[in-house]
């Protein structure tokens, strides 16, 4: 099938190593940024807050291994930054047992 708006690009070998050389450095500025970037501390209830879940979620994130626990004993830490791997299908609300 060929498209009425398409358009067709020529690049020559250097055209493509210019163009992949780009590609990697914004990627690499992207990673090296993301790396660089301290990480907040959260409490249990804070990481819950933040992702719209609550304190027990986040609980059970971390026995299932989804969120690494960096606090000691029974206070529950976690990084801003491993909250980024958690994808939004993956929040659950829990109810609320009286």
């Amino acid at each position: 099938m060929i498209e009425e708006n398409s358009s067709v690009f020529f690049l020559t070998k250097n055209n493509l190593r210019d163009v992949i050389k780009d590609i990697f450095n914004e990627e690499f500025q992207k990673l090296e940024t993301k790396l660089t970037k301290k990480s907040k501390i959260l409490t249990r209830d804070d990481a819950a807050k933040l992702i719209g879940v609550c304190p027990n979620t986040i609980s059970e994130y971390i026995k299932s291994g989804r969120l690494v626990n960096r606090g000691l004993g029974r206070k529950v830490l976690i990084l801003e930054s491993d909250l980024e791997g958690i994808k939004p299908s993956q929040y659950r609300h829990h109810a609320k047992s009286y």
